[in-house]
């Protein structure tokens, strides 16, 4: 679908309507668990220490910016999104210290994608990432990364994860992959870049209204319930995947491998059960 095609969808309207009438309040703190993060990450007590119990944008903004400075900035950046972006999700520190320690050019990989954020805008800087991919990033917390070591004056690097996907195929009739899709992305950037441009607001305020609006005038009890059963079970997949890849012993890592694959294909089966109640009839 054409971006020219796609007007300003009525939802994000209201959604601007009620944050102007609230006084545009940023989004608050995350909490988080620090003594998980700390156990799954002791290289990183230092860093994890002097985060604040409620983790802000501006808190992460600030370490995204050094990102492109060396490889441990890099890392550490890394790390504070990771923290931001999984919240109290339990097994966020084992995942985040996965894709640290199963990656040996993660450091170099982080920097680098952090400096062509920063120099050539997401578009460029996603597609560049699919190219060095790091083993257990998604595009869910690889675009959040993106996000925080991103500048405003180059192309916007916007968060695409679950929830902003689930909101543009019901608000806007736009359909995005969280499969490492080049164009998908691309024409995210360039959608929302265009939205803001027509309600005066940045990129990054479109991304964040979607991502807070719970739906409530757009869904019935019964849909918000479907709904919350989906992610509820999505959730307890991935705690399945890292249960079983933190479990003691010897495990071979095809026996991971072939583990994973089977819960990415139980969260197809679930998606596609999913998007039946929010697919237009052909």
């Amino acid at each position: 679908m054409s971006n020219d095609c796609v007007p300003v969808p009525n939802r994000l309207r209201e959604l601007l309507n009620r944050w102007d009438a609230d006084g545009r309040q940023p989004q608050g703190g995350i909490g988080w668990n620090r003594s998980t993060w700390l156990d799954s990450l002791t290289e990183h007590q230092d860093l994890l220490a002097e985060l604040p119990d409620r983790l802000d944008r501006d808190h992460v903004t600030e370490r995204g910016r050094r990102a492109d400075e060396g490889e441990d900035e890099a890392v550490q950046a890394f790390v504070t999104a990771m923290v931001w972006g999984y919240g109290r999700v339990g097994y966020g520190a084992f995942r985040t210290a996965r894709v640290l320690r199963e990656n040996d050019e993660a450091p170099r990989v982080l920097r680098e994608v952090a400096l062509k954020t920063r120099r050539d805008g997401g578009a460029e800087a996603f597609e560049w990432l699919k190219q060095h991919r790091l083993r257990y990033l998604g595009v869910s917390f690889a675009t959040k990364y993106l996000f925080f070591c991103g500048r405003a004056e180059a192309a916007p690097a916007l968060v695409l994860d679950r929830r902003v996907q689930r909101w543009l195929w019901q608000h806007a009739d736009c359909h995005v992959s969280l499969d490492w899709n080049v164009e998908d992305y691309r024409r995210y950037l360039c959608l929302v870049t265009t939205w803001a441009r027509e309600l005066n607001l940045r990129p990054d305020e479109v991304e964040y209204l979607m991502f807070a609006d719970d739906g409530s005038q757009q869904v019935t009890a019964q849909e918000v319930s479907e709904e919350s059963d989906e992610f509820a079970v999505l959730d307890a997949l991935d705690e399945a995947a890292a249960a079983f890849a933190a479990l003691p012993g010897d495990i071979h890592p095809n026996d991971v491998d072939d583990f994973e694959l089977g819960v990415r294909q139980l969260r197809r089966i679930v998606l596609a059960r999913g998007s039946s109640r929010w697919t237009p009839p052909e």
